[in-house]
């Protein structure tokens, strides 16, 4: 495909759908253009672009199939169990209180970019669970999203143990019955929930909504049209209404009519009113108890440089405002001498275990990995985790593997997904760092090094790297205060001492290195 008629497809999509094709899936892009070429027997890509712009029954018909293409519907029941957690012990009880108050039981939410269903109906057993005699309350909760196949499988309720892969057992037998070796939801809470195809670029919105869900989908957009669907997502809020994001994804964007609002894990957005009803919970916690995760050390990072031979031009929206280091609130650090003992011993522990035949996937797509059989080794991890779907060296090890074939959103989304199960490990965060710094985008590989000197204050190789990319801005005020902080921590520790920094250097070394 010639570059100028590339382009215009890339145009047209994000115009249509909001979506940003980025350069490192161009190929893949192509690949999925051809196909439809192919399936409907036309001669050029020119004839098929000529059909996408006709804006016909045919065209429109078409538009349904190549966003089955485009749309990734990778998700699952009780998805960030944090955020959940703030929604059922803070924000819905808010509602409800200010609802029984008011004299008014209804509440409507709304699930936008809700793929195969699994968020709307987390959010109606939610319901069930905070409101005694919910049947007598009006209660919307609307799933939708752009892609009619997933919707299709979201009417059906019917899900496989992948999608219950972080929920507890007792919850999934609550709440599901087995149904042709998959699970069944059960009628009642499916009944609570609607589904409506909604294009968040094109179509119109529902109006008087309380909250409003829309997780991981503007990190596909391009930032010109999330700006657009945050004025709609405004404007279909009732005063005072909430908004929760997936976790930064609106860098960049103004949001000066919402008010924001922080808690410890996240941050939400409210439509602003003169009097908005007290936020009088504070219990944060998760919706579901979470499993002890060992922590790894910090110093351990064998893949700083691992995707270096990898070319990316993406960017990926982060937020860059100091302000929001309260996402990693000062009551979760905890002295780091202890930390690092702790992470100590776990290892020890768990090296002492024998493997287990799951353990031998994860082996054998590690030697895979380095024998840059990427393809094969992501299957082999794929299998791994569907024995094992909260282990965080399956997460890491995908985000490593799909960073390397060049599939960026992926390994962003197995990033996200380790830091998740074990947010006290740094390598999902040099691997973004890696990953943001190969794409050109400088400010989001500044924040996440932020991000890991937030959570090791003595991370050494973190104000390095952070002191280069000031250093590269011309900001040498901030490069000097990252090198100087970094050559005191380092005369505290001793000279023989090793810093896996570039393939691993000795304390007394890099501090000569920094030094000159």
């Amino acid at each position: 495909m010639n570059p100028t008629l590339l382009q215009n497809f890339i145009k047209l999509i994000a115009n249509y759908t909001g979506l940003h094709i980025r350069e490192p899936d161009y190929n893949s892009f192509c690949h999925k253009i051809l196909m439809r070429i192919s399936s409907l027997k036309y001669s050029s890509p020119e004839e098929y672009y000529q059909l996408l712009i006709s804006q016909d029954q045919t065209s429109k018909n078409e538009w349904e199939k190549l966003i089955i293409l485009l749309t990734v519907t990778e998700t699952y029941f009780f998805r960030d169990q944090e955020q959940l957690g703030l929604l059922k012990n803070v924000i819905l009880p808010e509602i409800i209180k200010f609802k029984i108050a008011s004299n008014q039981k209804k509440i409507s939410i709304w699930s936008a970019g809700c793929s195969t269903g699994e968020e709307p109906y987390s959010l109606a057993i939610i319901i069930q669970e905070l409101i005694p005699g919910w049947q007598e309350w009006d209660i919307l909760i609307l799933g939708t999203d752009i892609n009619k196949a997933a919707l299709t499988k979201a009417k059906q309720g019917i899900y496989s143990d992948w999608s219950f892969r972080l929920l507890d057992e007792w919850l999934k037998r609550k709440y599901f019955y087995q149904f042709q070796g998959e699970w069944q939801l059960n009628p009642i809470v499916k009944n609570m929930v609607s589904f409506s195809n909604i294009n968040l670029v094109k179509d119109s919105f529902p109006k008087y909504i309380d909250l409003i869900l829309c997780r991981n989908v503007f990190i596909y957009f391009e930032p010109k049209y999330t700006s657009l669907v945050m004025q709609k997502f405004y404007n279909s809020l009732l005063k005072g209404g909430y908004l929760i994001t997936g976790h930064a994804e609106l860098f960049g964007q103004t949001m000066s009519k919402f008010r924001v609002k922080f808690f410890p894990k996240s941050l939400v957005y409210q439509r602003d009113e003169e009097q908005l009803h007290e936020n009088y919970l504070v219990d944060t916690s998760p919706i579901l108890p979470k499993k002890t995760i060992p922590i790894t050390k910090s110093f351990k990072r064998s893949f700083l440089n691992s995707i270096s031979e990898s070319k990316v031009s993406t960017n990926y929206n982060i937020q860059d405002n100091d302000q929001k280091q309260i996402l990693f609130d000062c009551n979760q650090k905890i002295n780091l001498n202890h930390r690092n003992e702790t992470a100590r011993k776990l290892e020890q522990k768990n090296s002492d275990l024998p493997p287990n035949k799951s353990d031998k996937l994860l082996l054998e797509a590690a030697e895979l990995f380095a024998a840059k059989a990427y393809t094969n080794a992501i299957k082999k991890v794929e299998k791994f985790m569907s024995l094992n779907p909260q282990s965080f060296r399956g997460y890491k090890l995908l985000a490593r593997l799909y960073a390397n074939v060049g599939k960026y959103d992926r390994a962003i989304f197995y990033c996200n997904q380790a830091i998740k199960v074990n947010a006290s490990s740094l390598e999902p965060y040099y691997l973004l760092v890696n990953i943001a710094e190969e794409q050109g985008d400088i400010e989001g590989a500044k924040i996440f090094l932020k991000r890991i000197i937030y959570l090791y204050p003595q991370e050494v190789p973190a104000y390095i790297e952070l002191g280069s990319l000031y250093a590269a801005e011309k900001n040498i005020i901030r490069a000097k205060k990252m090198k100087n902080t970094a050559l005191e921590l380092l005369k505290n520790l001793p000279a023989d001492d090793m810093i896996e920094y570039r393939g691993g250097i000795k304390v007394s070394e890099l501090i000569k290195y920094l030094e000159a």
